[in-house]
């Protein structure tokens, strides 16, 4: 990507809206000069996360999370600055200038060089499907599942041919070295030498929302069974590699993102997701071999209201989808399940029952709680004493974890109606369950995350140099202070050097902002803080100094009280730790010339 200046970084943050661009991932709400919400970065139920439209800053007061526009987009989609540059300023009709190209990081380099091997590799792969003679397994396979062209085009599926370097040969005729293939999860090393990862495979590209391949999954035709009796995988997917996590990524996602529907569908597997796509129902993806994970959890709640659980309803499906449920219900989401009955997956469905079948049972999908009702009756006869019992109290625990009261005495009353025990007796099983099974909230709390950063500064630093959270907490109020007018911090920088600031970060902010108003530059918060992009930590840090709201009647006074407060702490700090009895004398000399200094700043700078 070209070089991008401070300029053109403030440009293509002010030519978006960060309100509006939030708006799609969270429900905000107005308050006072800010917008609230609950944080996306951590489970809270209270709103603690705010945005400030005119700084274009981001700020949670619950976990610390804390940046510029930027970084609020590379947190929310994953991406590098880059990427979060180069699509924010695309989304604002932005050109970035082509001279003067910033040197990318190696770990940048890998990474584009990956996404390159990868669409040479999903381009081999569905030549290779179309040939004639190599792809005739393939297409026999895609076929029986009655695939159209059209589809096959579409997921730009493909084949990989039973061969041991038919891909590395090709991806080295495009000047990549073995070891880069391998890096890419596209062949392993064995006996010394490089073989392709996917051999005898139909071939599915995994692409991620912004239309890149980062990976691929393959599924063996024929018997998976060797002559020596192990057995090969039926699915196999591409390795963790710089640009492939397989908990943060969905297959299908990149189409399902432009759907019209208001939900997602989640299936188990590629191919259920190819049926009900091709079936003319667009908003369906899967995960990628593994069980669900929060933070697929949360992609997909970016794209829909609610996800649809669409799993076999086999054991293991049930299994599958009731641990769904907690994981989407973990990171705020609401979740149904839809009945796939009569059929084992949803391609078996379709065909029985065709695309109105599928689209009566999406409508008929049932809530994450009833469907945990419904799995627990059947375990239990009713119209037995002892099992209505055993029932209520199973239902009672479910209850327990529900957040909703409105809920609770919903499903209170229906388990009153099916097993005619009162209301008030479930209500009471209920509140003994949920007394039971109260746990504070493990959430990082203000306090501790703030004890935290205190441990993480101190560590392996003397006595004499640690500080304490008020000294912390002035230098932060300081720098906001600083932040707010080039006058103010001018007159900082002739009592407070950079180095005595505690956090690595302060001082690097301290030295940003001296160094701008040196230079008569203007200080902008969002291209200050790209200064730490990459470091969520000092991320955090740096926006929350810009994000501090408080107001002061006489800010020049309060600037010479801060830099006093810390300068005597820190002289406090170290008269207490001395044993010498001249260093002694020599610190409280120091400490009765600061006293005289403080009354001097403000007639001498």
């Amino acid at each position: 990507m070209a070089f991008v200046s401070d300029e053109l970084l403030n440009e293509i943050s002010m030519a978006n809206d960060i309100v509006d661009y939030a708006s799609s991932f969270m429900q905000l709400k107005k308050s006072g000069r800010s917008y609230m919400a609950c944080c996306p970065f951590h489970n809270e139920k209270t709103p603690s996360f705010h945005i400030n439209r005119d700084k274009q800053l981001f700020h949670c007061f619950g976990c610390g999370a804390s940046g510029n526009f930027i970084q609020l987009v590379m947190r929310l989609e994953g991406l590098d600055f880059q990427d979060a540059v180069r699509q924010m300023a695309e989304r604002a009709g932005i050109t970035i200038p082509e001279n003067g190209a910033r040197q990318s990081t190696e770990l940048t380099r890998r990474k584009e060089r990956i996404i390159e091997m990868n669409k040479f590799a999903a381009r081999f792969f569905y030549d290779t499907l179309i040939d004639a003679d190599k792809g005739r397994a393939g297409r026999e396979y895609f076929s029986a599942r009655k695939l159209s062209k059209k589809t096959i085009i579409k997921f730009g599926l493909g084949y990989a041919p039973d061969s041991a370097g038919s891909l590395t040969d090709f991806l080295k005729s495009k000047g990549y070295t073995a070891e880069q293939i391998v890096e890419a999860g596209l062949a392993v090393t064995r006996n010394g030498g490089v073989i392709d990862k996917f051999r005898g495979r139909v071939m599915f590209p995994i692409i991620n929302a912004r239309g890149k391949v980062i990976g691929f999954g393959g599924r063996i035709l024929g018997s998976d069974k060797l002559p020596d009796g192990r057995r090969l995988a039926k699915y196999l997917n591409s390795p963790e590699t710089p640009v492939f996590d397989k908990g943060s990524n969905l297959f299908a996602l990149n189409i399902a993102k432009s759907s019209n529907e208001k939900d997602i569908i989640l299936c188990e597997g590629y191919m259920d997701v190819i049926t009900v796509h091709q079936a003319g129902i667009s908003n369906c993806v899967a995960t990628l071999g593994t069980a669900i994970t929060e933070n697929q959890a949360k992609l997909m709640l970016r794209y829909g209201n609610e996800i649809l659980i669409c799993y076999d309803m086999d054991e293991a499906g049930t299994k599958a989808a009731l641990r769904a449920i907690d994981v989407i219900a973990s990171v705020g989401g609401k979740s149904r399940v839809i009945r796939i009955t009569g059929a084992k997956d949803p391609d078996e469905f379709i065909t029985k029952y065709g695309v109105s079948g599928f689209r009566s049972a999406i409508d008929k999908a049932m809530p994450s709680t009833e469907f945990r009702i419904s799995l627990i009756k059947r375990s239990y006869d009713l119209n037995d004493t002892d099992g209505k019992i055993k029932f209520v109290e199973e239902a009672a625990k479910v209850f327990a974890g529900l957040s909703d009261p409105v809920e609770v005495e919903a499903y209170i009353k229906s388990t009153a109606a099916d097993t005619g025990i009162s209301e008030q007796s479930i209500f009471g099983k209920y509140k003994e369950i949920k007394g039971r099974t109260y746990r504070p909230s493990s959430m990082r709390t203000k306090e501790e995350f703030k004890r935290r950063e205190l441990n993480r500064i101190n560590s392996g630093k003397p006595p004499e140099e640690r500080v304490t959270n008020t000294v912390l907490e002035a230098e932060k109020r300081l720098l906001s202070l600083m932040s707010k007018s080039r006058r103010l911090c001018r007159k900082a920088s002739g009592i407070m050097k950079p180095e005595e600031f505690s956090d690595d970060v302060y001082v690097k902010l301290a030295r940003i902002m001296y160094e701008k108003t040196e230079a008569g530059e203007q200080l902008e918060a969002a291209s200050v803080i790209n200064e730490f992009s990459g470091d969520r930590r000092a991320e955090n840090a740096a926006g929350a100094v810009f994000f501090n709201r408080e107001e002061y009647s006489d800010e020049e006074k309060t600037l010479y009280d801060l830099i006093y407060t810390i300068k005597l702490s820190k002289l406090e700090a170290k008269i207490k730790a001395a044993n010498d009895p001249r260093e002694i004398g020599e610190l409280l000399k120091q400490k009765s010339s600061l006293a005289r200094e403080r009354g001097e700043w403000s007639g001498k700078i």
